[in-house]
């Protein structure tokens, strides 16, 4: 195979690969499986995708994925705000900034809901139980553990000693605590013979359903008791779903994510608890900052948001075809033979300037002329009394007779 031709499949097994690679990324992609569980971005059963596109059929309903800082976002009266997928003992998820900024929305008139991602117990859950529920709980007004309050003096020790609470544990999710007033706990729930997995509370809508099924998660809520909140589903004794009132707006907890995931809106959904969540928002965000999914900024999505990929694919084939040619002429080379020599003359530039310049008859005359300024006064007497060359249109000729009377020897 000639050159020429091997760059040609080699360019062409390259397009095929970029196309084929592609068309697999915008499957995955139409999937969604390639984002985070519960994402709204996610079709498959683990994702929220469902609830999106449901939310953008209801008319009059301005739906919105938000992948910037939760600090950043504004929602005010009217606003129904999901966090779904919380991980409780994971690294990503919400700081004190996003818990802060989830409270100011909560106080602004925003619904606020999140649901926390199903957990199984542990072996030692029980025994953190209860060390959790024998640390006393804090006023919303008191300090956490990493602010140090002013050392006192050695009488007001003494004197306070006593009536001091033990130090909190660590393990304490601070943040519930301060700001909502409840603290998220985690053991083995106990069911009981035909019991479904969460069970309507007393403080529940009307019109909700008795029971919740599949119902997986060993997460469960300790509220504050003063804090307003009320328990809209138990798993075994332990509240697993609570709302309460926050300034203007409200905030609904779930210590399971599956009854807002794609798969219970197919088998089980829960209508009535997903049309109460709703309600009448106008507004409905759904925040994807926490699992990680976070909009860029660059060249490249700017292109992608104005839909300049035709105009990329096109310059890459460009670029292609640049290097090709570049890399092998497109029109055939013919073979040399191998006898061909290609010899120069060193007065072949000469000889073609005067062929230009002077014409054959004229030649001899115009060596003459040019001879003349350097010429002696002897050669030049003996050149003019000398006969003309009987042929001068013939420069050999005219140059051997001039050259024979000029030569001080005569030349027969």
């Amino acid at each position: 195979m000639k050159r020429g031709g091997l760059w040609l499949v080699v360019f062409v097994l390259t397009l095929g690969l970029f196309f084929g690679v592609a068309a697999l990324y915008r499957l995955r992609i139409s999937r969604g499986d390639v984002f985070p569980e519960y994402s709204s971005l996610r079709a498959d059963p683990l994702g929220l995708r469902a609830l999106h596109d449901a939310a953008l059929l209801l008319p009059e309903r301005d739906v919105v994925r938000w992948m910037r800082p939760i600090e950043r976002l504004q929602a005010g009266p009217g606003s129904l705000v999901f966090v779904v997928g919380l991980q409780e003992n994971s690294e990503a998820g919400l700081n004190e900034e996003d818990w802060t900024a989830l409270d100011r929305l909560a106080i602004e008139g925003a619904r606020v809901v999140v649901a926390w991602h199903a957990e199984a117990a542990q072996p030692n859950d029980n025994r953190r139980m209860l060390e959790i529920r024998a640390d006393p709980w804090l006023l919303p007004d008191e300090k956490t553990t990493g602010e140090k309050s002013a050392k006192p003096d050695a009488s007001q020790k003494s004197s306070k000693a006593s009536a001091e609470p033990p130090a909190r544990s660590p393990h304490l999710a601070t943040q519930h605590e301060r700001r909502w007033g409840f603290r998220l706990g985690r053991r083995e729930l106990v069911q009981h013979n035909g019991e479904a997995d969460a069970v309507k509370g007393g403080q529940a809508h009307a019109t909700w359903p008795a029971k919740l099924t599949s119902w997986r998660s060993d997460l469960f809520f300790m509220p504050r008791s003063g804090d307003g909140w009320r328990v809209l589903y138990r798993r075994g004794t332990e509240p697993v779903m609570m709302d309460c009132a926050r300034g203007k707006g409200s905030v609904t907890v779930l210590a399971d994510s599956f009854v807002l995931s794609n798969e219970a809106v197919q088998r089980e959904r829960a209508t009535p608890v997903l049309a109460a969540l709703f309600g009448d928002s106008k507004r409905i965000v759904f925040v994807e900052t926490h699992l990680g999914i976070e909009v860029e900024s660059g060249v490249a999505v700017l292109a992608r948001r104005y839909g300049l990929g035709g105009a990329a694919l096109i310059a890459l084939v460009l670029a292609g075809l640049w290097i090709w040619r570049s890399a092998t002429p497109l029109t055939p080379i013919l073979e040399e033979d191998e006898e061909v020599r290609i010899t120069v003359a060193p007065t072949a530039g000469l000889e073609a300037l005067l062929r230009r310049a002077v014409a054959p008859e004229k030649l001899f005359s115009s060596c003459v002329d040019a001879w003349r300024p350097s010429a002696t006064a002897g050669d030049q007497r003996r050149l003019v009394g000398a006969p003309p060359p009987e042929n001068e249109t013939d420069p050999v000729a005219a140059y051997n007779t001039t050259t024979r009377t000029l030569s001080p020897k005569r030349i027969p």
